[in-house]
């Protein structure tokens, strides 16, 4: 079963991304929890267009890790599978009005009017790493605003899926035990 049904099984909206790749689960597993900010320059424009050029201070952080620092939380995990992380905000204002998030229970329960519910996964399978984001409305006004809002930055959400995607893989293939970075042996 995909987690990602489990932490999100009703949802509004959604959108997937596929990479193939060579690399192996583990070294696309290390990847998903080491990339740094720096790694995704595209993220790093476009969500300081979202926050109206406020500097965000990454610090030494993963990319994971401030996601975490903005509210969201890991709320299903399967190492070398699939990871699910789930947030809750207001995301068509500017500040976002993000809710802490604080497990897989808490965020299914959640239901006070006015705010998205979102969870995206990184899943490993076949030769394959993917991404896909839901998002479901708590109410029916916020479901229009972030649709309004959604038809905003859907374009972009997609190219830093894409961007993630192709820095993990490249990540993972760059990792010693990954079957494209093997030394061959001289004869």
């Amino acid at each position: 079963m995909i987690l990602l049904d489990q932490a999100m099984p009703a949802y509004d909206r959604s959108e997937v991304h596929r990479r193939q790749t060579t690399a192996a689960p583990a070294d696309l597993w290390h990847a998903i929890h080491d990339l740094r900010p720096d790694d995704l320059p595209l993220m790093r424009a476009l969500m300081s267009l979202r926050t109206l050029g406020r500097r965000v201070d990454d610090g030494n952080r993963t990319v994971l890790q401030g996601f975490e620092r903005m509210g969201f939380r890991r709320v299903a995990e399967e190492r070398d599978r699939e990871l699910v992380l789930a947030g809750i905000g207001q995301f068509w204002k500017p500040a976002g009005g993000l809710q802490k998030v604080t497990g897989e229970e808490q965020f299914l329960d959640f239901d006070e009017p006015g705010y998205a519910k979102a969870a995206f996964n990184f899943r490993i399978e076949h030769g394959e790493i993917s991404t896909e984001t839901r998002i479901a409305g708590t109410d029916a006004r916020a479901q229009r605003l972030f649709g309004l809002y959604w038809r905003l930055v859907r374009p972009g959400s997609g190219l830093i899926r894409r961007e993630w995607l192709r820095a993990l893989d490249h990540q993972a293939l760059a990792s010693p035990g990954s079957p494209g970075n093997r030394s061959k042996p001289t004869v």
